[in-house]
């Protein structure tokens, strides 16, 4: 129980500390020329679309259809960027 909670804490600091980043990132580039921020919404709008594809996400076109749908919401893309990141993969057999 107690290694549940752990890392549960340890995904939440992480999760905390990704977005302090990418909040960092965003206004970093919209300060520098606002064009470059609105490039950069447009990757971040997309990343767990991404994620999902690369980590071979076994509901990848129900992580796309939700993200196209309530990623434009903050709340509804980082439901969905949790569900591409925790979601069930594929996972790939290893041959020795």
């Amino acid at each position: 129980m107690l290694r549940i909670i752990a890392w549960s804490v340890a995904e939440a600091t992480a999760f905390v500390l990704a977005a302090a980043f990418c909040w960092s990132l965003f206004s970093h580039f919209v300060e520098r020329s606002p064009d470059d921020g609105l490039a950069l919404i447009v990757v971040m709008y997309f990343l767990p679309i991404a994620v999902a594809v690369l980590r071979k996400h076994k509901a990848t076109l129900d992580v796309m259809v939700i993200n196209l749908w309530l990623g434009w919401t903050v709340i509804g893309w980082f439901i969905v960027m949790i569900w591409a990141c925790k979601g069930d993969a594929e996972v790939e057999a290893v041959t020795e």
